[in-house]
């Protein structure tokens, strides 16, 4: 339940870095995912004593930026087939 509060408190950062990351509304609707799932993997991990936003912000720019680098590698492979 405090996952969850705290992401609803939040959750304009998830939707702001997606945005800024990814291109197309699928892009952006599977990035947000992530980003949800990886959140919730490494909130156990998560220091009470700091800023939920911050940490949720620094985990959210991370998946992005991996996105971002796995994205092309992805094209790549799909027109490599055809």
């Amino acid at each position: 339940e405090r996952f969850e509060s705290l992401v609803a408190r939040h959750s304009g950062i998830i939707h702001k870095v997606a945005f800024a990351y990814a291109w197309s509304a699928e892009d952006r609707a599977d990035l947000a995912q992530e980003i949800r799932i990886r959140l919730w993997q490494a909130f156990p991990n998560y220091d009470s004593q700091r800023s939920f936003s911050t940490w949720m912000y620094r985990v959210a720019l991370n998946i992005a930026l991996t996105f971002v680098h796995r994205k092309p590698q992805q094209m790549l492979s799909v027109n490599e087939d055809l």
